[in-house]
Formats: structure tokens, sequence, C-alpha cells
């Protein structure tokens, strides 16, 4: 399946800057560039150097490599189009959704957890905030513990053992939090795996400041000349500042879509579906050092439908039903046949904890293998290029030709 990616992520060891960059000073910057500020090049030459600096950082030093790619299975709790962005953040186009990881439920917390007291909270601090962190604390731990899929979401020795200058902790780890819709109320505090479709916004603000330093930079040396100069400086720094304006105006609007693939049709669609849809995602595991501190995919690289959410009551997902086809591959369960055309499975147990992380793997494997430049270019071939049948509408590769490449 094809991707974009735009950004790309960096070794704790090998960060170039230490903190992170002051937001204010980069929208004061792009606010003035917009309103006219880069029509003198005096002025346009630092604002664009600001937005230079913010953007290097933000697609090049923002995000920690935790070690490659990574998959997924979860049931979609909500999306984050680029259209809801405000502040710095419509710059970044990228399209986001949040996966409740499998097997797990809506605000499943851990045993005994409401037949346990808090501690008190500490002094000065509101009991209702203390209550919420203790209560998200152990929304995310249930999770994050689980000994499968959790792990995605796990705070790594990556980032929590770097230490800042005087010994403190360098990065806050607090996991991602978003709200998921019930049958009868709205949650507030769904621990999630973060994913993100990359979109180009911040290269494009790249791009447009680079360019539009170039030109400032000639206007600046131009300006010193007399009266030819000045003509050529005033001409220069307008196209500056035409780029400028341009480029932000781009960069707001060139936003991501997301791309799903179904299997059983075999068709790619940009619809998602928030508390129906139960996805596959593989994309490079990374800390984003922007926000408060949680993991996430990004970029996603394959998303594939696996299945759409039946329910065994209210806010109960039937997880079961979703890895049902796999158990009777495996030859664990076994079809109803006289529930048929129905697919009812007959169940040997429940699933393992081994099934879920081999579920996933089965995934991953199968898609690694589809998006392999082998199997590319073997169905680029001539002969597998049929619609119907190979022996219908295919063709028979030349005599002498290379050979097809061996996939099994």
């Amino acid at each position: 399946m094809a991707f974009n990616q735009f950004t790309k992520c960096v070794n704790v060891k090998d960060k170039v800057y230490p903190g992170k960059p002051t937001v204010v000073a980069v929208l004061a910057a792009i606010a003035t560039l917009a309103v006219g500020g880069g029509l003198s090049p005096y002025t346009a030459i630092p604002l664009l150097l600001i937005v230079i600096g913010f953007c290097l950082w933000w697609l090049y030093d923002r995000l920690i490599c935790l070690g490659g790619d990574r998959c997924a299975i979860g049931f979609l709790g909500n999306v984050e189009p680029p259209d809801a962005k405000s502040g710095f953040e419509m710059f970044d186009t990228d399209f986001s959704f949040n996966l409740v990881l499998a097997p797990h439920q809506y605000q499943e917390r851990p045993p005994g957890y409401l037949t346990t007291p808090l501690p008190p909270a500490p002094p000065g601090k509101d009991p209702k905030e203390w209550a919420d962190e203790k209560f998200k604390e152990a929304l995310h731990a249930q999770i994050a513990d689980d000994g499968l899929q959790g792990v995605l979401i796990k705070e790594t020795d990556t980032t929590g053992n770097e230490k800042a200058i005087f010994g403190t902790k360098k990065y806050d780890f607090l996991g991602y939090f978003s709200t998921i819709g019930g049958w009868s109320v709205k949650y507030n505090f769904q621990p999630y795996l973060h994913c993100e479709f990359e979109g180009p916004g911040v290269l494009d603000l790249l791009h447009s400041a680079e360019a539009a330093l170039a030109f400032a930079t000639a206007a600046a040396v131009v300006c010193a000349i007399p009266v030819i100069g000045w003509l050529a400086c005033a001409v220069l720094s307008a196209i500056a500042g035409l780029i400028a304006l341009v480029g932000i105006f781009e960069a707001i609007n060139d936003k991501a879509k997301p791309t799903v693939y179904d299997p059983v049709t075999g068709q790619t669609s940009s619809a998602m579906h928030p508390l129906s849809d139960i996805l596959f995602v593989r994309g490079t595991w990374v800390f984003d050092t922007f926000h408060e501190g949680w993991n996430e995919l990004h970029p996603i690289k394959d998303c594939y439908l696996v299945a759409k959410a039946s329910w065994q009551s209210a806010d109960v997902i039937d997880w079961d039903n979703a890895i049902a086809s796999y158990m009777v591959a495996i030859g664990r369960w076994t079809w109803d046949a006289s529930k048929l055309p129905n697919f009812t499975p007959i169940k040997d147990g429940p699933p393992k904890p081994s099934d879920w992380t081999d579920w996933v793997k089965f995934w991953c494997d199968h898609v690694e293998t589809a998006s392999s430049p082998l199997t590319v270019a073997a169905q680029s071939r001539q002969e597998n290029q049929w619609t119907i049948h190979p022996l219908v509408d295919g063709c028979q590769p030349e005599r002498g030709g290379d050979p097809a490449p061996d996939l099994r």
C-alpha cells in the first residue's frame, strides 16, 4: 500500500535540539509574514529563519525512534482530521486516529480498582484532579501492562531513562487519552494507541520559507545599491513576501487523507468509521516530544479493515467474533455448519493470550509479504494482469524471459 512519509525519527542520543521550540514565536513569525512582514528583507530574514528552524525540528528532530516498524490491531475509537486543528497545528496536516488495542474494552480497569480506596491527594493538589490522574493511570496500565500489544503504549527505557541537565526526567510520559462515545455516555479518558497518516503541510511551509529566504537575502544585498538597487530590492522583497504568503496558504490546505484497504472487496477507501471498524495498522513506532508524552505509530504505512465490530452488550466489543476467522484458520475453532450462511464459530475455549499476539503477527507477516518488492514486481508482470482468471484473460510469459520470482 502506498503511503506518505515526510518526517524522520531520530535516535534519542542523536537529537540536535535539547528542548521544545516555542510555538508562540513561530506563530508570531508566521502571522507577521502573512500581514506583510516579509516586504522588508530586514524583517523577513529573521522571521523566515524562525519558521525554517521550527520546521526542521518538527520534521527531523521531534520524533524519537523506538525500534522500527510495528504492527497492531485495534478498535477505531475516534478520528482527528486535520480540519479540526488550530494554532500552529493547522500546519500539521496529518490525519490522526486512535485505536483501543485488542482485546481490550472501553474504560477497562484493573480488577478491584473500585474497591481499593485512593490515597489522599498531596497537599495543595485539587482532589478531583488527583482522582482523575489516578483513574487515567489505572486505565492506561491495564492495557500497557497486558503482555500483549500494550507494550506499544507503555513508556520505554529509550525515553524514560533520559535525564535533563540537573538529573530530572527529561521526557514526561502520560500516554495518549481522548474521548470515546458510549451507548449512554461519552467517556473522556480512554487510553489509545495514537496513529497518524502524514500530510505535507509542514514540509510545504519549509519549502516556501526557504524559497522566500533566498529572495529576501538577495533583496538585502541589492538594497544597498542606490536607485536601481532600491527598485530591485522592492521587486525581490515583494516576490519573497508573495512566496511566503502563498506557502502559508498551501501548507494549511495540503491535508492528508486516510487509506484503508478492505481485503474482502479489494477496494481502498478514505472512509473511516469510528465505533465500527476493527483495523490492522503498520507504522513506525515513535515517541512524540512535542506533546505531553506518548508513543504512537507515525507514519502509518499500511491500514487494513480486519472486521466490523459486533457487540456482546452495551459498550462491550465482541472480540471473539473479530478473531474467529483466524482461530478457524489455525484449527482451534470450526464454523457451525448448521448456521450457514452465517459464520458462527464453535469454540474450543476462549483465545489464549498467545492467540492475540499470533493474530497480529499473522496479519503483519502477510501484509509485509504483499508490500515486498518481490511481490510488487511479480504483480506488475504482464502475465499477472488478468482480471477474471489467468486461463480466461491472462497471458503466458515470453519464452526466454526472466522467470517470475519464487514467492513461496
